[in-house]
């Protein structure tokens, strides 16, 4: 996953976005969201506040990527407090990792070899929705839906739907 970039994995079967919302936005990164509403939102606030303390430059940021191996959650939104609710919660997670590839199509194959790589921890996944080519904010990206079975600690089986998308950005 080195070679990945910023991922933003949806694992929701919908997500009810309105104009009036909050934004989550990381301005190191170049990176907004609307915040769904009625989610909880948990952020990984020391990393973002030693963000902070940078002087911001890519430089800067991808040597703050490589100290925290090559990958840090901005922010994460949940459906349901996982504290209290049994069963897989509905999440997104906003993801920035360093990008090596150059060109689109060299960062298009390493989001799919990446996600093979799931079958490792997941034997059923499978794409409900081949990758594509997106555009999101104007930046070409990649976008697919999966599915994968897992169990939980009590032992009920869950199914899952994933939703991923892939935004190059810079170097991330």
């Amino acid at each position: 996953m080195k070679n990945a970039i910023l991922t933003i994995l949806f694992f929701t079967t919908f997500i009810n976005i309105t104009y009036s919302q909050k934004k989550f936005v990381n301005k190191e990164y170049g990176f907004q969201i609307q915040e769904p509403k009625n989610w909880m939102q948990t952020s990984n606030k020391e990393i973002l506040k030693n963000l902070e303390k940078f002087e911001i430059s890519d430089k800067n940021l991808s040597k703050f990527l490589s100290d925290h191996k090559g990958s840090i959650l901005l922010t994460s939104f949940y459906k349901y407090n996982p504290k209290t609710h049994a069963g897989v919660v509905p999440t997104i997670q906003v993801n920035v990792r360093a990008k090596a590839n150059k060109n689109f199509e060299s960062f298009k194959n390493t989001i799919i070899e990446s996600a093979k790589g799931l079958k490792i921890y997941f034997p059923d996944f499978e794409y409900i929705k081949e990758p594509t080519d997106i555009q999101i904010s104007g930046i070409k990206s990649i976008y697919f839906i999966s599915k994968f079975s897992m169990v939980t600690q009590n032992g009920q089986l869950m199914n899952v739907r994933s939703r991923t998308y892939a935004i190059p950005y810079k170097n991330y």
